[in-house]
């Protein structure tokens, strides 16, 4: 059966069949796959079975949808392509799965063998913790070779850690096995952008530094304490992977996690004659640790690691070893987290910066992820529309040369946008000679009017100062329309090109107003004059006809 492999962004995994001709996918409840992450659009996008097979349609959705890492607007899935929707992957699957899924390979049982073996548990206080094995693991940098005794060597100088090598007890190899874990996880950071691959980049370094059989990774569930979500598996023999599951105990894990403990557990330990038993060869003696995952001062999960050779029983050191590196972890994944947030807003001043003030986009980015991505999202409101265009650009055109209109134009729009900045208004579009912008979206404020008015009266003088500057022959002139009321605010286009813009009858009438000026006049309707009355001075112009409406509007003009 045709099915769909979901791994959400707080790492929940489920199979969705398909066995509808149109399955729907987005954040809204209504779609057949509800992904409640708010970078997924309300109906981002749809699977739909035509002739030729099943295909992926992206329904303009704000952060695009993604097969194979490639940006889509409608493909032909195949077998295994992986789909990115927001900070989600889905699997496209024709075919049953050949390889345990990481669910199926551990199971979460409440009672095991665990429970019933000799003991061993260190507490652990985060933050005491971290600066202990801080502490400790410098002793071993006058022993480490290349890039990892640069890596260290910068923290103190050398005779401090000569003597803190003679006073401390933790074994110099302990200490270097750390470090190597720390550092290369440290020095890859930056290149993984994935947190559960930089998970498993974890696992895969605590199996060089320490020698277990299997071992895995499972992260708490933020909404339900008693909930464990697998992320990594690893086997030390691949082959292996396939012949069974590997069973963790609730209870140890709950034990570990509610009493902040790093647990060691055997079934051997406690006996003294199984030491030197030639007999136990055939018998499989068991060893594991278990050992909290920190974020901060918060547990986000575990790591177990088991030995079933009765050659390589896990010791106090190796304990000591793997608390270590899970306290260290918590400043990495903090590190991780940064480092994800700094991209993420990144990438939306990028997107933003274009068109609107740097003060409009730090309240955006200093707003929840969730208002982030509902700022972009079609939105009743109610803003002020500015529109402005140089009278005369064609017979000016005819007179000048290509390459000096360019000049021209972009030393007028580059001031003109500053002072709509300045304002803390929003840049809609450059339409030839003319510009469009807007105060009030994407955040209304209640002096939305009140800027708008401001930012033509200082267009004006910028312009005749501008003139005045160029000294040419031919001056140019401008008129400005502004208009205030209920709008549609959002992104608006095709999936090739989306663009956020303002929709409805105020902006029309906003452009009419505009047509309607004389040279250097500002023009405005009645709901913004209501909106800024006896705070600049105004003149009343009377019913106007606007081409395109059937009544009449009042209008006025603003004066200096």
């Amino acid at each position: 059966m045709v099915h769909i492999r979901i791994v959400t962004h707080d790492n929940q995994s489920y199979n969705f069949p398909i066995v509808k001709d149109e399955v729907t996918i987005g954040r809204g409840k209504d779609n057949d796959i509800t992904l409640s992450d708010p970078r997924v659009s309300t109906n981002h996008a749809k699977i739909t079975k035509e002739e030729e097979g099943y295909f992926l349609k992206d329904l303009g959705s704000h952060n695009g949808t993604r097969v194979n890492e490639k940006f889509i607007q409608k493909l032909s899935l195949e077998h295994n392509d992986e789909i990115r929707i927001g900070r989600n992957r889905l699997t496209y699957l024709t075919k049953e799965e050949t390889s345990p899924s990481i669910a199926k390979a551990l199971v979460m049982e409440m009672d095991t063998d665990y429970e019933k073996w000799q003991q061993r548990t260190v507490k652990i206080n985060p933050e005491e913790s971290r600066q202990k094995d801080s502490h400790s693991l410098l002793i071993s940098s006058e022993s480490v070779k290349g890039p990892l005794k640069q890596a260290v060597s910068t923290i103190s100088k050398k005779k401090s850690l000569q003597k803190r090598a003679e006073t401390e007890s933790i074994p110099l190899e302990r200490a270097n096995k750390a470090l190597f874990v720390l550092y290369e996880i440290s020095r890859q950071l930056n290149s993984i952008h994935d947190f559960n691959e930089l998970l498993k980049k974890i696992m895969d370094f605590i199996f060089m530094v320490i020698d277990a059989d299997y071992g895995f990774l499972i992260l708490t569930d933020d909404e339900k304490s008693d909930q464990f979500i697998p992320v990594v598996v690893k086997y030390k023999d691949e082959r292996v992977e396939s012949e069974g599951e590997i069973k963790a105990s609730r209870t140890i894990i709950n034990r570990v996690i509610k009493d902040k403990v790093a647990l060691l557990t055997s079934n051997a330990m406690a006996d003294p004659r199984f030491n030197y038993a030639q007999s136990l060869v055939g018998q499989k003696i068991r060893s594991a640790m278990c050992v909290p995952l920190w974020k901060r001062e918060k547990i986000i999960g575990v790591i177990q690691l088991d030995s079933v050779r009765h050659d390589n029983q896990f010791t106090d050191g190796d304990l000591e070893l793997l608390k270590t590196i899970g306290c260290q972890m918590a400043m990495i994944l903090e590190q991780a987290s940064l480092n994800e947030k700094i991209r993420e807003e990144e990438r939306m001043r990028n997107r933003l910066e274009r068109f609107h003030s740097p003060q409009v986009i730090d309240e955006i980015l200093k707003s929840s992820q969730e208002a982030k991505e509902d700022i972009i999202e079609a939105k009743d409101l109610k803003a002020t529309i500015l529109f402005t265009d140089i009278i005369g650009f064609t017979g000016l055109s005819e007179k000048m040369q290509p390459r000096d209109i360019n000049m021209l134009l972009n030393q007028y729009f580059s001031r003109m946008t500053d002072i709509i900045f300045e304002y803390d208004g929003t840049l809609d579009k450059y339409i030839g000679d003319s510009l469009m912008a807007v105060f009030g979206a994407p955040i209304e404020k209640s002096d939305d009017a009140e800027r708008a008015v401001s930012a033509a009266l200082r267009m004006r003088r910028e312009l005749a100062d501008m003139m005045s500057e160029a000294g040419r022959s031919e001056k140019i002139e401008i008129r400005i329309g502004i208009n205030t009321g209920h709008v549609v605010a959002g992104n608006i286009g095709s999936p090739k090109r989306m663009e956020y813009t303002v929709i409805g009858n105020p902006v029309n009438v906003a452009s009419r107003l505009e047509s309607l000026a004389q040279p250097n006049q500002i023009i405005i309707g009645e709901e913004t004059y209501k909106q800024i009355k006896g705070k600049f001075k105004i003149k009343k112009i009377g019913p106007q006809k606007l081409r395109g409406k059937s009544e009449e509007i009042i209008a006025y003009e603003v004066l200096d």
